[in-house]
């Protein structure tokens, strides 16, 4: 518990819980950077399940980038958010570990879908290429995003 009064005591954690743009510019930056994975990460998980038949699946491997520089943008601006109330709020709220369980599993689909779209080659739109697990990864991948999308949500109810 130390070290989550250390971090709440942080010079970024006193500017995020006091400053007028502290705060509203982690949380904007959340969300944009939430948009940017969750509906990237929806727009490939459709497709890999046989939506939008027009878009080849290798018009997906320029997506995957810009996911992970979401996540990127979602991971420092949510470590500033958590640094804020460590110790007094987030480190005991169920709904904030629950989202980070699923961030982690979005995060492990992402890593897992990127390079057997990465393997396909040039011209493929057939779904019949996909690896084995492609398909059951993003099933599971739309079930945990949209579970880290709710769950982010509650933590500022509950």
């Amino acid at each position: 518990m130390e070290f989550f009064n250390w971090l709440e005591a942080t010079a970024l954690a006193e500017w995020v819980r006091v400053s007028a743009w502290g705060y509203p510019l982690m949380i904007t930056l959340h969300s944009v950077g939430l948009a940017v994975v969750v509906g990237l990460a929806v727009a490939i998980d459709l497709r890999l399940l046989g939506r939008f038949r027009g878009i080849p699946l290798t018009s997906l491997r320029t997506f995957f980038t810009i996911a992970w520089l979401g996540f990127l943008v979602n991971f420092l601006s949510g470590a500033a958010l958590f640094a804020s109330q460590a110790a007094s709020h987030y480190i005991s709220n169920v709904p904030f570990l629950t989202k980070i369980g699923f961030v982690i599993a979005g995060a492990a689909t992402i890593g897992y879908l990127q390079p057997a779209v990465a393997k396909l080659g040039e011209g493929t739109g057939a779904d019949s290429v996909l690896p084995a697990g492609a398909k059951a990864a993003a099933v599971i991948s739309l079930i945990v995003w949209a579970g880290a999308t709710v769950t982010g949500r509650l933590i500022a109810y509950l």
